[in-house]
């Protein structure tokens, strides 16, 4: 067990550390901008939260993201929300494609304002500033 900022990690199930270094970033800073999470991270956190892999391991992504979730809100002062089934899909779906905003913007395919990353309860509604670089494009569609 690991202890941070009175934040104690007992995770069960975080084989790649994934859960405990994202939480272990919301401590560090709760406004945490999409550039400032670390390679190795973001393609963590894409891959793990990507509905199209067939190999997903929804339990785990489901942990992940409540996890974060209900970190998130904790650390905001918030209370303990449950989220409908649906509600926790389009959240979860919304913060995916930012993950994948950002995945293409570190690739130079598009080129967008840093975001928050954490704003869980405002991502549906989350607006941003995207440019794409059509070089980028073209050499992705060859």
């Amino acid at each position: 067990m690991k202890e941070e900022k009175g934040f104690y990690f007992d995770f069960e199930n975080d084989p790649d550390g994934i859960i405990t270094e994202t939480v272990s970033m919301m401590l560090q800073s709760i406004e945490c901008k999409s550039d400032e999470i670390p390679n190795h991270l973001l393609n963590g956190l894409f891959s793990k939260t990507n509905f199209r892999n067939v190999t997903l391991d929804k339990d785990f992504m489901c942990e992940l993201f409540d996890t974060l979730y209900t970190t998130n809100r904790f650390l905001r002062g918030l209370t303990e929300k449950e989220l409908s089934q649906e509600e926790f899909q389009q959240i979860l779906l919304s913060w995916h494609i930012l993950l994948w905003i950002e995945t293409l913007r570190r690739k130079q395919v598009v080129s967008v304002t840093p975001f928050p990353i954490f704003d869980f309860d405002n991502l549906p509604d989350t607006e941003i500033d995207l440019r794409l670089n059509n070089i980028e494009i073209q050499k992705l569609m060859n």
